[in-house]
């Protein structure tokens, strides 16, 4: 008669931790999925903006607001457009450029980039006077994004204080550093925006997961756009 009761009374607690396991299944079923975090969100901006799929040419001096200057032997300078920001821009629908004979001064606005109603205003990278504009770019502005260093170009200038405007701006080494801080600088100002609005983002992600670089900011909201130029573009 013991032998009977110990074994119903082990019964007894079997039966009721295997409903007990029923019970917590069905509820982890019925719980909705976790959202994903802020970390997570973080996560998809690193894969594709890493500094080695940018073209960063040796001998080429960088200004903070992503524009280039490039040494000419008759002393004048060509400015354009870093890679780092024709990738991010993307489609460029038309672009203005200063007339010839026209001072402009560095961090003040040299140039705009149109896509759509958005502009994007450029800095010139130097003090001078324009001496020549490339009319090639404004009838085909996608040279922009085919050939930002070479037949991409912007402007040819005629220096007015070249020695301290080249001490403000990075070259070699030192470019491919501040590259790397820009592009961390950049993850960091993407992974605010879209915490601080979840429509910031108007595209896709790429297959694996990562936001492509090429055109990322003409998916975003136009107040990631202005922000953007503020805290990136010195102009």
């Amino acid at each position: 008669m013991v032998a009977i009761l110990v074994v119903a009374t082990i019964a007894l607690f079997i039966g009721a931790d295997l409903v007990a396991q029923w019970l917590r299944t069905r509820r982890a079923k019925a719980a909705p999925a976790a959202q994903p975090s802020g970390p997570m969100v973080m996560d998809l901006l690193v894969p594709n903006l890493q500094p080695e799929r940018f073209i960063l040419p040796g001998g080429v001096f960088f200004h903070r607001g992503h524009t280039w200057v490039n040494l000419l032997f008759s002393g004048q300078v060509k400015v354009g457009v870093d890679d780092f920001l024709q990738r991010l821009i993307g489609r460029v629908d038309a672009i203005t450029l200063p007339p010839v004979g026209v001072e402009v001064k560095q961090g003040q606005p040299l140039a705009a980039i149109r896509q759509g109603a958005r502009t994007a205003m450029l800095a010139s990278p130097v003090d001078g006077v324009v001496c020549a504009v490339n009319n090639e770019l404004t009838k085909m502005p996608g040279l922009l994004r085919r050939d930002p260093y070479t037949r991409g170009w912007l402007v040819a200038l005629r220096p007015t204080n070249l020695t301290a405007n080249l001490q403000q701006m990075t070259v070699g080494e030192g470019a491919l550093s501040w590259l790397k801080a820009e592009l961390a600088r950049l993850q960091e100002f993407l992974h605010n925006a879209l915490s601080a609005r979840q429509d910031a983002l108007l595209g896709a992600t790429a297959a694996d997961g990562g936001l492509v670089a090429d055109g990322l900011l003409g998916r975003m909201d136009n107040e990631t756009w202005v922000e953007f130029q503020s805290k990136f573009l010195g102009a």
